[in-house]
């Protein structure tokens, strides 16, 4: 269910089942990429990955847009999409019970239009903060180390609340005579930064470069490349240092992940797209341990993969 109510052209109203990537800490150019979606910072950090697709929880969605320029969005979500642990796979519960999620961003936008002249660009700052309680990665309720039973109680600390801070930048920086400003060559990036002790990932960093339009046989064709770096926190880091300290058993400390993507968007025909890509990641799930072998950390790993879109 989703309803959208609108008062003249400067506010907008939304409830029902939201996703908070629809509207929220996104970037247009990023959009073409299979592995530049919801931000990996938010869909580590928030419980059950937030509501982001495919989930959605019930929200409401105000938004105000002083002049053609400006927006400014302020959104409250049910803060878990999962249910006792488990995933609403079905998409239909509709959960009003769980500690909420606040989201607000501001936006700016200029040449936009289609006979605009000038370099299109949009700016994003944002943040959010989620109401309930989340375990310290590190010290349990004593104020020990975790890795330390029976010396320690094993039970994490709680922490009231994990919050976050954003940017996103979109910006064309060359835009072909009578092109719109999806056209030419645009570069995007998005930055985030969350508090330790709560998070599982504390410093997320992206960007990317996309061509369309360049190639007079395809003019409907794009091509481009990204690359996503995500930080493993502080807290995370040290409890592996710990556990390698009091067990004298060799394992990875866990650092960053980083993916680096090559993708070229076909157009078929007009709805209908064909899309190579080719991912790279370095230090999968932040370097973590191979089942097989613990000490040593799973290796980087090549992705091949192809999408079609069909619009209609």
């Amino acid at each position: 269910m989703l309803t959208t109510a609108t008062h003249g052209d400067r506010f907008g109203f939304r409830f029902g089942q939201l996703a908070a990537d629809a509207e929220f800490f996104i970037s247009d150019y990023s959009r073409m990429f299979l592995s530049s979606d919801w931000p990996t910072i938010t869909g580590a950090n928030l419980p059950s990955g937030g509501p982001a697709y495919p989930l959605a929880t019930p929200g409401v969605r105000w938004r105000f847009d002083p002049d053609k320029n400006w927006s400014a969005l302020v959104a409250v979500f049910n803060g878990d999409p999962g249910e006792q642990g488990t995933v609403n796979t079905t998409g239909t519960n509709f959960r009003i019970n769980d500690p909420p999620l606040l989201m607000g961003e501001v936006q700016y936008r200029h040449n936009q239009g289609k006979d605009d002249s000038g370099l299109a660009g949009i700016y994003r700052l944002g943040g959010w903060h989620h109401f309930g309680a989340f375990h310290d990665h590190r010290y349990g309720t004593d104020g020990l180390s975790l890795c330390l039973p029976p010396l320690s109680n094993g039970i994490a600390r709680r922490i009231r609340g994990n919050s976050g801070v954003y940017g996103v930048i979109d910006q064309q920086i060359y835009r072909p005579v009578d092109g719109g400003p999806d056209s030419g060559v645009g570069i995007f990036s998005r930055i985030s930064a969350s508090p330790s002790d709560s998070s599982h990932v504390n410093f997320f960093f992206d960007g990317g470069i996309v061509v369309s339009g360049m190639i007079p046989s395809r003019p409907n064709d794009k091509f481009g490349a990204s690359f996503i770096y995500a930080n493993i926190s502080n807290h995370v880091r040290a409890f592996d240092r710990d556990m390698i300290f009091h067990s004298g058993n060799g394992q990875p400390v866990r650092d960053y992940e980083m993916t680096i993507e090559l993708s070229y968007q076909a157009q078929i025909k007009p709805g209908w797209t064909l899309q190579p890509t080719f991912q790279y990641v370095t230090h999968p799930g932040g370097h973590i341990s191979d089942p097989d072998r613990p000490e040593r950390p799973i290796k980087n790993g090549a992705i091949f993969g192809v999408r079609t879109t069909i619009a209609y």
